[in-house]
């Protein structure tokens, strides 16, 4: 009986160390200059973080196969030996300076200024905390540090853009290349303030302005010296640039009356007395155009000088970079992977 128990005590003893083993099994192992596992709990980790990102774009988390997701770790941990091995180093300056950057690119995509505070949130709400992202920028640092190390011939060889291409995007979007209805004008301006009186006496003396410049007593351009309170254009003759119908910024900013006012005068005339969302205005219409597809020849937009072919042999120019870069990854992954013993334990 004793022998009995003996046994069955072995046999369960043998048993848990076998699914302990299977437990800490690594998913990989991964050598060009040190063996390095990469464990299932690493590998099951990332599978969840790629399965969430899947179904928050409206994906099937499904579709996830961790054996892709094993064979980018086993990338990412080449692509850390071999940077090591050739000398890429990456300091917290060069992190410090990439988290700068990418808080500044905020600030200018919402024109305002973002605390380090506020800045810390977005950062800890979209990667879980300031310490993860900063690892990760690192990661993309060593990594893109890495490839243009060892590959910079490929990554400079001068991209070239034939016509032919040119004119094939172009015909293949050309209504995306519409000019919306845009109108050029000056004004003479006061601003509202908190002082109703004031309001009051200003709308007035600009309707006593607006009808002395209809009635020729009084040119626009001496109204505005004499009496627009926008610095900016009071030395322009009032100009205050193009407006286009689609702006939906500056239709916030002035209002639907003014818009509408702006749009409806016609050229080389001058409006009656228009309430906007800041102030009182007198509008002139210097210029006008209606909505078109613009030619490859033509500019963007009127504030501008570069044209339909600029933008888009720009967009084919960064395409072919893109493809190029990524070209130079694979390539580099390529030649890691045959320098290196990897051994793939992971089992569907």
């Amino acid at each position: 009986m004793k022998r009995r128990a003996i046994v069955i005590t072995l046999m369960l003893l043998v048993g848990f160390q076998l699914a302990a083993a299977t437990i800490g099994a690594p998913a990989a192992t991964v050598r060009l200059t040190k063996t390095t596992p990469i464990s299932m709990a690493e590998l099951d980790a990332e599978v969840a973080e790629y399965q969430a990102s899947a179904k928050a774009a409206g994906q099937d988390p499904a579709t996830i196969d961790p054996l892709q997701v094993l064979n980018l770790l086993i990338n990412n941990e080449l692509f850390r030996q071999g940077a090591a091995r050739d000398g890429v180093k990456i300091t917290d300056s060069m992190i410090d300076s990439a988290y700068a950057s990418q808080k500044a690119n905020l600030e200018a995509s919402y024109n305002q200024v973002i605390s380090d505070e506020q800045f810390a949130e977005v950062i800890t709400n979209n990667f879980g905390s300031v310490e993860a992202y900063r690892k990760m920028v690192g990661e993309q640092l060593m990594v893109d540090s890495y490839i243009r190390l060892k590959k910079a011939d490929t990554l400079n060889t001068p991209v070239s853009i034939t016509e032919a291409e040119i004119s094939s995007f172009y015909r293949k979007n050309k209504t995306q290349f519409v000019s919306p209805e845009t109108v050029k004008l000056s004004h003479i301006y006061i601003p509202l303030t908190d002082d109703q009186t004031a309001n009051a006496k200003n709308k007035a003396t600009l309707e006593d302005v607006a009808a002395k410049i209809k009635a020729g007593t009084l040119t626009f351009e001496k109204a505005v010296v004499d009496y627009s309170q926008d610095p900016q254009s009071k030395s322009k003759a009032g100009d205050i640039g193009w407006l286009t119908m689609d702006n939906a910024d500056a239709l916030s900013g002035l209002g639907d009356a003014f818009f509408d006012v702006a749009f409806t005068t016609e050229v080389g005339t001058t409006s009656s007395v228009v309430t906007s969302l800041t102030g009182y205005h007198i509008l002139k219409i210097l210029a006008y155009n209606e909505t078109k597809i613009l030619g490859l020849d033509e500019a963007i937009s009127p504030n501008t000088t570069s044209t339909i072919r600029d933008y888009i042999k720009n967009e084919l120019s960064s395409a072919k970079q893109q493809e190029t870069y990524y070209k130079a990854i694979n390539s580099l992954v390529d030649e890691l992977r045959k320098s290196a013993t990897v051994n793939i334990l992971y089992k569907k």
